[in-house]
């Protein structure tokens, strides 16, 4: 079985997830843990999730040397608790910038695709988005997660 989890981490850290198993009924799947501290959450949830072919894909913290009103830095300590755990079970992480998953995957392609939760699954779509950057767009991305005929099939349903 194959699994990729996509994470966009913060106070509110959304998630997605595509399973490559016959038997699994909706291979796609999104939600949001928080906004409460969910360090332990976050933990047990990827536990939950890895299989014996898994790969998480997590936004990555970019700090522009400029402090503002409002800043909040949780994004990196649930970076920290993705990293942790992928060391401690050695599971492949792949980070991508905001602008990676955002710039390339639109409102209209996770519509196209069917995959599209609505505006108050904020996160989630955005986890969407690096989930399908990944298996899309992504060069690093292999071929033994992603077969390339499930990526042409992908960017033929969504980019059209």
């Amino acid at each position: 079985m194959i699994r990729i989890v996509a994470l966009d981490p913060g106070g509110t850290t959304g998630w997605a997830t595509w399973t490559d198993y016959p038997l699994e009924k909706d291979r796609w799947k999104c939600g949001h843990i928080g906004p409460e501290p969910h360090h332990n959450a976050l933990d047990q949830f990827l536990g939950m999730q890895q299989t014996n072919k898994f790969v998480i894909v997590c936004e990555s913290f970019e700090y522009r040397n400029q402090s503002r009103a409002g800043l909040v830095l949780d994004s990196c300590e649930y970076i920290g608790v993705v990293k942790r755990f992928c060391q401690e079970r050695g599971v492949l992480l792949h980070m991508q910038t905001a602008a990676m998953g955002k710039g390339f995957v639109k409102d209209n392609n996770l519509r196209a695709l069917g995959l599209w939760s609505g505006a108050r699954w904020k996160h989630a779509m955005d986890a969407r988005r690096h989930l399908l950057y990944y298996m899309v767009g992504s060069k690093n991305t292999p071929t033994s997660f992603v077969a390339p005929e499930l990526r042409l099939g992908l960017l033929r349903d969504g980019w059209k």
